[in-house]
């Protein structure tokens, strides 16, 4: 028929009891608190040096550094932190190839176009599930 199996139109067995259903959002309920407190506690930790980092904004603001043009610079510095951070994680065989599409790239490589396609390039950081 069609070339479905004929099962295709079987019914889903998803039919469950209001109680299991009730039971798993309880369990979702409560790793959502958990969530939601773990979230909380990390932005606490994040006031004290979000705060320092707005000191020295304004310390840079005080000392007539142009804000706008600051804060593009800061920008872009740590981006070119992650870059290296990223970079120092590659596999030996990835950082190769990186270092040899940059290689083919040359000059290309430092204008938007040629960053776009270096990132596409690059190889997807490898996720470890330890659990």
């Amino acid at each position: 028929m069609n070339g479905l199996h004929e099962d295709a139109y079987e019914p889903r067995q998803d039919r469950r009891d209001g109680g299991q259903i009730a039971r798993y959002l309880d369990t979702i309920d409560r790793e959502d608190g958990e969530l939601a407190t773990l979230k909380g506690e990390y932005m606490r930790r994040c006031q004290g040096p979000r705060g320092r980092i707005k000191s020295v904004m304004a310390a840079a603001k005080e000392a007539g550094v142009n804000t706008v043009a600051f804060r593009a610079t800061v920008a872009k510095h740590r981006a070119a932190r992650k870059l290296h951070a990223r970079l120092e994680n590659l596999e030996a065989d990835d950082r190769h190839a990186f270092d040899v599409i940059q290689e083919a790239l040359g000059e290309f490589g430092d204008t938007p176009l040629g960053a776009a396609a270096l990132d596409r390039a690059r190889p997807r950081e490898r996720v470890l599930n330890i659990a």
